[in-house]
């Protein structure tokens, strides 16, 4: 017989677009009731966003009460739980699982960031099946006596954004990872125009901002509906297009050796490529000598200057890795203000580089391990 688990009732305060409260209700049948069970919003930048809920007894359900951005800021939600008589569990992270007409294979995802207009949201799952994983690495039980648990549910009568946010996700990160620009650019031109008004569908380009031309962006972004290029996720992709159709705008930073403050730009007259690294990046180490190199060849028109984004603890270990390599270009520090800065150029990962024109003029994202931008930097020249 099963066990009927939860109806789990995410109360959202009112949201400040809508003025309306929002309620996302989960139901999991089939499974022992859990000893806790979590929220985790999960953000770009900012700190996760986390919220337990309360066993109510007498309707068999959790409660959460979540802040009134919790939905529509979070890269993407997820469920965690964990059960006190069992020590040796770390956690245990549900994987929700739907089946198409077209494609009868199952698509599963733990992660969502389905939003829709309306006074309550639904998932409602029932147990299939579930994976034990030890000594992950990606979990952070290697060496460890620790496990995972990942239930399998399969969701029942999901809502469209519900299956296009788990269904658009799949086929992009799965299915057509390896797609060519214009072929990449095809299946979000469709996704989009089918579902303008879908909130995963702005959250996944956003994601993916990086892949696409200015061009192709503009294009895809004037697709969405009014209501939805004016979200968060909206404007934050506006502030992304902003960063590269508009002059480049600078910042005052501390060059970490001399702890005055500075601009990115030096010099104006010149080009900057600008470097994002960190002490602890193991890959931004691996440019150094492409930089050395290309700071050798291009000095007279290219000033190379490094934006590190250790925090003031960790500062004397990136000074150390200055020293150790005899870095001659200018390396500047966010000090406490990692999450501006990350914010302000869109820093999702690094090494992250940009190539800033004269005049600060123009800005474009450049990866100087591509063959194809390192020969572009190589063949810059000054204006007569």
């Amino acid at each position: 017989m099963k066990i009927f688990l939860s109806i789990i009732v995410l109360f959202c305060s009112s949201l400040l677009l809508h003025g309306q409260e929002r309620v996302l209700k989960v139901s999991l049948e089939g499974v022992v009731p859990y000893d806790t069970l979590k929220c985790t919003a999960v953000m770009e930048y900012a700190d996760n966003l986390e919220c337990l809920g309360k066993w109510n007894t007498r309707t068999n359900s959790w409660y959460f009460h979540l802040p009134d951005t919790f939905l529509e800021k979070a890269q993407y939600i997820r469920l965690s739980a964990n059960q006190k008589d069992k020590p040796e569990i770390k956690y245990i992270r549900p994987c929700f699982k739907i089946a198409t007409a077209k494609d009868t294979s199952r698509y599963y995802w733990t992660e969502l960031s389905f939003f829709e207009q309306a006074d309550t949201l639904s998932l409602h799952a029932e147990y299939a099946y579930q994976d034990t994983v030890r000594n992950s690495m990606y979990y952070g039980t290697f060496g460890t006596d620790k496990i995972v648990i990942t239930p399998h549910f399969n969701l029942i009568s999901p809502s469209s954004e519900l299956m296009r946010t788990i269904i658009n996700a799949n086929d992009f990160y799965v299915k057509y990872r390896d797609l060519p620009l214009e072929q990449r650019f095809a299946f979000f031109h469709r996704i989009i125009s089918d579902a303008p008004d879908s909130h995963s569908n702005m959250v996944l380009l956003y994601d993916q901002r990086d892949n696409f031309t200015l061009e192709q962006l503009l294009s895809l972004r004037a697709l969405f509906s009014e209501a939805r290029r004016r979200s968060y996720y909206g404007k934050k992709l506006d502030a992304y297009i902003r960063l590269y159709s508009d002059r480049f705008s600078d910042t005052r930073l501390i060059n970490s050796l001399t702890k005055q403050e500075e601009t990115i730009v030096a010099d104006e007259n010149k080009y900057t490529l600008l470097v994002f690294s960190a002490s602890w990046c193991a890959p931004c180490h691996k440019l150094i000598p492409l930089l050395k190199e290309l700071n050798e060849k291009k000095k007279s028109v290219v000033d190379v200057v490094y934006v590190t984004l250790d925090t003031p603890e960790q500062l004397p270990a990136w000074n150390q890795l200055l020293a150790k390599e005899n870095i001659s270009w200018r390396s500047l520090s966010v000090g406490g203000r990692l999450n501006e800065i990350r914010e302000k150029y869109k820093v999702r990962a690094i090494p992250y580089s940009y190539l800033i024109y004269p005049q600060k003029s123009k800005t474009e994202k450049v990866d100087i391990r591509d063959a194809g931008d390192k020969l572009k930097i190589e063949n810059l020249k000054l204006a007569e």
